[in-house]
């Protein structure tokens, strides 16, 4: 019988045209994302030549290790849930107004 383990950590890779702008809020968005989808972790990645280059895209961490030392997958997140947090991502205020700050 295997180990079933739900994803719990995420990776978040920028639109090309938003990376410096996402590596300036790096800190905010993660705490942003930490505080909308409680119970997750979330590391902001550079740009990296994968999803759509104008989308966020959301990159579930799927291997963990057991107690026993071997590396298991993670169950697949749900796709809303993937999608969810990508909006989530472009709803974020880069520039850090106020009111839409973390």
């Amino acid at each position: 019988m295997g180990i079933e383990r739900e994803v719990l950590e995420f990776v978040i890779v920028p639109p090309f045209d938003k990376r410096a702008e996402v590596a300036a809020a790096k800190d905010r968005l993660e705490n942003y994302l930490s505080h909308r989808f409680p119970g997750y972790a979330f590391k902001v990645g550079p740009f990296a030549p994968v999803g759509d280059d104008e989308e966020f895209c959301v990159l579930p961490l799927m291997n963990f290790i057991g107690d026993d030392g071997h590396s298991y997958m993670c169950v697949p997140p749900k796709r809303w849930l993937l999608q969810e947090i990508a909006n989530a991502c472009g709803e974020f205020d880069l520039n850090g107004r106020r009111h839409f700050a973390a």
